[in-house]
């Protein structure tokens, strides 16, 4: 943009659009939920390497093989 621009010019009126403030959006959408696992996975931990097991209740952690606590 140029600092000669005067009412009409095209690089003026761009520039008017660009700092323009938008109008605000008189019905925001409410926020979504945060997505995640709503249920505990801690009986699914193994208390030694921290792994989540895919099973729960587990009788040995399928990557350390320690047994469940």
């Amino acid at each position: 943009m140029s600092g000669t621009a005067r009412p009409g010019d095209p690089d003026r009126e761009t520039a008017d659009r660009e700092t323009a403030d938008p109008d605000p959006d008189p019905d925001p959408a409410p926020a979504e939920p945060e997505g995640g696992e709503p249920a505990c996975w801690l009986d699914r931990v193994c208390a030694d390497c921290g792994a989540i097991q895919d099973t729960a209740p587990f009788a040995r952690c399928a990557r350390c093989g320690a047994p469940r606590e």
